[in-house]
Formats: structure tokens, C-alpha cells, sequence
């Protein structure tokens, strides 16, 4: 998958190019998947309208992320303002982390410093089924594919390129 901006296309080509040829295969996969990934995130930021509009506030702001949730409220949830879901939400999120410490780290940031971190949007995407791995199942090849789900993997079973 080729990135949105042309400029990192052509980027990742010349970084191709000055490669030797053996090494080519495996960084131009490495250049996709992460492509992928990018495309991924910039899909999420629009959906949680993470850039401006005039129709609007701040979309760095939380307040932008409020207004996307108040958009997302089903009737079941209509007597919970944005705030409270996304406060919910962040707690769903902190109950997750297997680490104490980073937990603790999260929880004294906040939620101010956590709406703007890959992991929390991502756990927002998920939450509203909007999955990274089939977003990537659909937009790679079956074979990037499989080795981004080999590299996924604990790291217990580590992955290594094969040759």
C-alpha cells in the first residue's frame, strides 16, 4: 500500500533504491505495512474528527473528541453525556494494562494526555468496531498480511524474516 503523501512515496523509494538488493523485498514490506498503518490512524482521525472543520471546535482538543461521542451515543446511552462515555471509556481502557506501573503512569496523565495517544485511539476504534487487523486484512496482500499477524504475535514468538 502506498502512502497517502507523495512525498514519503517517494521517500521510501529512494530509500529502496540505496539498498542492496537483498534487502530490498523485506523493507519494502516493512514500507507497506506501515503505510497501511498510517492510513489506519488517518482513517481514525477523520472519523473522531481529529482535523478541523468549520462545523467544529478544536478538533485537537477534547472537546473534538466529546463531539464525536455525542454523535456516537446510542439511545440506550443518550442519558450519559460525551464526557462521562469517554471518562467511561478511558477507565474500560486503564482496566486493561497488565503493567501496574503504566497503568499508574496513565492514570496520572489522564485523559487529556491519553486522547491523543495511538493506544487509546485505537482502543476508541476498536470500541466502536472499527478493527486494525481487518482494516489491514483488507488492505494488504494475504501475505503482508500474514507476516504482520506472524509480528503481532507475544514476543515469545519472536519474527524473523525468512530468506
Amino acid at each position: 500500500m502506498r502512502h497517502p503523501i507523495e512525498k514519503y512515496n517517494q521517500d521510501q523509494a529512494d530509500a529502496l533504491a540505496s539498498l542492496p538488493q537483498d534487502q530490498r523485498a523485506s523493507m519494502a514490506r516493512f514500507f507497506r505495512i506501515g503505510n497501511a498503518s498510517y492510513r489506519y490512524y488517518q482513517r481514525a482521525t477523520d472519523l473522531l474528527v481529529f482535523s478541523p472543520s468549520t462545523d467544529s471546535p478544536s478538533t485537537n482538543s477534547l472537546d473534538g473528541v466529546i463531539n464525536w461521542l455525542e454523535q456516537q451515543t446510542t439511545t440506550s446511552r443518550e442519558s450519559s453525556s460525551a464526557r462521562e462515555l469517554l471518562t467511561a471509556y478511558f477507565e474500560e481502557y486503564l482496566e486493561g494494562f497488565p503493567h501496574e506501573g503504566l497503568r499508574r503512569t496513565m492514570v496520572r496523565e489522564g485523559l487529556d494526555k491519553a486522547k491523543t495517544s495511538i493506544p487509546f485511539l485505537r482502543y476508541l476504534l476498536e470500541r466502536h468496531d472499527i478493527g486494525m487487523d481487518e482494516f489491514l486484512r483488507l488492505n494488504l496482500s494475504a501475505e503482508d498480511y500474514a507476516y504482520y499477524n506472524e509480528c503481532s504475535k507475544p514476543l515469545e514468538n519472536k519474527c524473523q524474516e525468512n530468506p
